[in-house]
Order: C-alpha cells, then structure tokens, then sequence
C-alpha cells in the first residue's frame, strides 16, 4: 500500500523533523524543507505531496505564498495545512484565498493534524485529491 507524502515545511529544523518523524510512525511518507526555496525545488523535482504543511514565517518566503505556489503548480493540488506560531488575524475567506485549507496553531495538537490528513481516496502513484476542510 502506498503512503500519503507531506512536505513539511519550517525553518525550526528540531521542530520540523519532530514533526516529520511523528508523521512517520503513524503511515505517512515525509520530506522536509528548511525555507521556501528548498521547498519549491521539491514542489518541481519529486512527486506532488498530498499534503503539505507549513509554517508562516520562512526566513525567504511567507507560507501562504508557499500554499498559492504549491496549489498552481502541483497536479492533483495538495491539502494545505498552515502552522502559524501565532494567532492570524486573516479571516477564513483570505486564507482560503491563498490555497489554504486548514491552520493548526503552535504548539500542534499531533493527533488532531493526523487525524485531519485523511485524503477521500487512497495515494495513487501521481498523488491523490484530498478532501478539503473549512480553514480554522
């Protein structure tokens, strides 16, 4: 059986690869990016994830800007989760604006996220289409 892939994305790399290991041990397939550029070239060079999730604040690149790239250039798009380190004061309809399905804030509720990267339909070699949820 194939894994979902996440591309986890965060410039805390004791966090990132915590998080990256957590998701591991519970099915999934991970990589990790350190800051937007890292995360762009494996956006273009590997497989589409099903799931990304990232932080806001990248030392090169916000992570809503992130989320609109990956969603544009990523074939089926991924579920994209935000994982601010502080409240947003976006509403709903910006961050959906941006290609974001769902914003779990720091520190993360692990079961919680699991428990939300559920795609509708089984990984497929070129990825899957997962279900979106309401941002927040």
């Amino acid at each position: 059986m194939l894994k979902a892939r996440v591309l986890v994305v965060d410039d805390h790399v004791a966090g990132c690869q915590a998080l990256a290991r957590y998701l591991e041990a519970h099915g999934f397939s991970t990589t990790t990016a350190g800051d937007g550029a890292a995360a762009l070239d494996k956006l273009r060079n590997e497989p589409p994830p099903d799931f990304l999730l990232t932080d806001l604040s990248l030392p090169d690149l916000d992570g809503r800007e992130l989320a609109r790239i990956a969603r544009e250039q990523c074939v089926p798009a991924p579920l994209v989760t935000l994982i601010p380190g502080w409240d947003l004061d976006e509403n709903v309809d910006d961050l959906a604006s941006w290609g974001i399905d769902q914003v779990f804030r720091k520190p993360v509720d692990l079961k919680e996220l699991v428990a939300s990267l559920k795609p509708r339909n089984p990984p497929s070699p070129g990825g899957n289409a997962p279900g979106a949820t309401t941002p927040g």
